[in-house]
């Protein structure tokens, strides 16, 4: 719902009588969603000083416009700085837009008669849709720090700047340095659609590794007492209760590997039942220093804060492992202990095995491994892992980063998870060392498979994951072209729609009955078969019901197709041994259809 003037109104008179005794700026209108433009009048009780503003995002200084009479929020108040013309990645990859949308943003605070500032700046943005400023129901995120904290030579976190160098463009630039040293203090406004969120000063950092280099980054947030509030308090996810966070990340629509732009929110969302840590992500539309940066979302940060929150461990006794070697924070000695332990084990020998089960986690390092084999991440091992420990506890394992998954289904997922040779990515032989000891193991390797096709047929169902990919489609889609027009990514809405969100769908719906029969051949299980199976009643009027005989326990496909052989309806199960009954409504159209009962080694037809 867009603001409603007339009681912003009555309310600011009660605000003013609240700040009566501050010099502040208090704003007759809260930022955030409008209908229309509006006068926007800015007060001060201090009669001997006066009000300075900008609308480009920096701080207000001594040559900043004076506040003389009511400002009207049109198009006159759109920053002119042009910042989206700043090259901000290597010349070759930079894509600039014929014009781009705004975001009026207003930033202001208190003068004396001497021009010193003697208030804190007051920041507001308004997203106001008879200006063409309409995000598509999604929510807006709008930043504003000084430009040179952003874009200086040497000192902006947005530009290659004077660390580039232009023989290695994709792993140097100002936005590849890491540190305290290259956080800027900006303001940071976070507002639903019904104009609920936050806004406060936080700590912004650039993020991810590739991402660093696209015109559309990445970036971290942090939330410290000196910028005024220790935490940002606001409940942003639905899937998690937290309502509290110390970081956050902005993970860009450009960092998905095939143009989606939304792997990581759908494998975010599939991991959430399994028994590994995982990320809380929401889509949102961001606005820097009033200008329109595209497609972005929200989301936790997994480090020692998030595992505090989540789990209430002592973020000051965990140990986070990045990738096999690096340390994210806390002690790795008794990690590097125990991969040196592995590298000579022999977990085939069950005292062994129970010395690696009394360090590792075993449910969560088993789901962490069959999930990361079915979105079959292109990314991963040796890149993308995190485990963690708190004191001397056992090992588990964090997903996060899907921007790599859902998409190549010719790669050898098992292949890459043991692979053993010399390459370094996108596996190595130090980031397969734990899963290939533990698969010596008799036991381990029952678990896995048994957990393989568990998972399978229940939570990576299409029916179960569909509903993931509709949910962001359908917030994505009107947004989309407006990304392309900024960034040039994707290339186009057709290709957006018919190209890569088609990729994802069909990955999700075969899947499931492709990888287990990978499973059974990587690990030479005999498939288990059905006899026959019965359809009543026959014919159909909505549900039908099929009668199943099976030699044990194992994971088919059932699949209706036209008479022209087109797949309308496809449904995982897993069967047990001896009968079974599966009862079921694919919601047809009248005509005669072909039902098919199998998986990968047999098939049954029946009209």
């Amino acid at each position: 719902m867009k603001r409603c003037l007339w009681l912003i109104g009555f309310v600011f008179l009660i605000v003013m009588s609240l700040k009566a005794q501050n010099d502040t700026v208090v704003f007759s209108a809260e930022g955030g969603f409008y209908d229309d433009v509006f006068a926007l009048q800015l007060f001060n009780n201090n009669t001997q000083n006066h009000i300075r503003f900008t609308t480009n995002g920096n701080r207000p200084t001594a040559q900043s416009s004076l506040y003389e009479e009511p400002l009207l929020l049109d198009c006159s108040k759109y920053s002119r700085s042009e910042i989206y013309t700043i090259l901000n990645c290597p010349e070759q990859d930079f894509f600039l837009p014929d014009s781009i949308r705004h975001c009026i943003v207003i930033r202001a605070a208190v003068f004396d008669e001497n021009d010193s500032c003697v208030s804190q700046v007051v920041t507001n943005s308004y997203f106001i849709s008879a200006l063409g400023c309409d995000t598509h129901g999604l929510p807006a995120v709008s930043l504003c720090a000084d430009s040179l904290d952003l874009f200086d030579y040497e000192i902006g976190i947005f530009v290659p700047g004077i660390h580039f160098d232009p023989l290695s463009p994709y792993l140097s630039g100002n936005y590849f340095m890491k540190g305290r040293e290259w956080e800027r203090l900006t303001n940071v406004e976070f507002y639903e659609i019904d104009n609920r969120g936050f806004k406060q000063q936080l700590g912004l950092r650039t993020h991810g590794k590739q991402s660093r280099w696209r015109s559309q980054k990445g970036y971290s947030l942090y939330a410290r007492e000196e910028y005024g509030h220790k935490r940002i308090n606001y409940k942003l996810f639905e899937t998690t209760s937290i309502a509290s966070f110390k970081r956050l990340a902005l993970r860009p629509y450009m960092s998905a590997w095939n143009g989606s732009g939304c792997k990581d929110y759908i494998c975010n969302r599939i991991v959430e039942p399994l028994d590994v840590e995982s990320l809380s992500s929401r889509p949102c539309v961001l606005f820097i220093n009033g200008e329109y940066w595209g497609i972005y979302y929200v989301e936790e940060k997994p480090d020692e804060h998030y595992l505090a929150d989540h789990l209430g461990v002592d973020k000051d006794d965990v140990t986070i492992i990045k990738e096999w070697v690096e340390t994210d924070c806390g002690d790795p000695a008794n990690f590097d202990a125990l991969y040196a332990w592995m590298e000579q084990a022999d977990l085939s020998d069950d005292e062994q095995y129970a010395y690696a089960e009394a360090h590792i986690d075993i449910s969560s390092f088993i789901d962490y491994f069959v999930f990361e084999i079915f979105v079959e991440n292109l990314d991963w091992p040796a890149a993308n892992l995190r485990c963690w420990q708190e004191g001397n506890g056992k090992w588990r394992w964090i997903f996060y980063d899907g921007d790599a998954c859902l998409e190549e289904q010719g790669l050898d997922a098992f292949a890459n998870a043991t692979y053993v040779g010399d390459a370094i990515w996108p596996s190595s032989r130090r980031a397969t060392l734990f899963f290939r000891r533990l698969l010596e193991n008799d036991q381990f390797e029952t678990d896995f498979a048994n957990r393989f096709n568990e998972l399978a047929i229940t939570t990576f169902a299409y029916p179960n994951t569909k509903p993931y990919f509709d949910t962001i489609k359908a917030a994505l889609q009107y947004e989309v072209p407006n990304q392309t027009h900024r960034f040039g990514s994707p290339s186009s809405y057709s290709s957006w729609l018919y190209y890569s969100m088609a990729v994802i769908n069909n990955f999700l719906m075969d899947r499931p009955v492709s990888i287990l029969a990978s499973l059974n051949e990587f690990l030479s299980i005999e498939p288990l078969l059905i006899n026959d199976f019965e359809i009543y009643p026959n014919p159909s009027y909505g549900e039908i019901h099929l009668r199943l005989d099976a030699e044990g326990l194992s994971a088919h496909e059932v699949g209706i197709f036209d008479m022209i052989g087109r797949k309308v309806f496809m449904m995982p199960c897993l069967l047990k041994e001896g009968r079974n009954e599966i009862t079921f409504n694919p919601n047809l159209s009248p005509g005669v259809y072909i039902i098919k009962v199998g998986n990968h080694t047999q098939r049954i037809v029946k009209y």
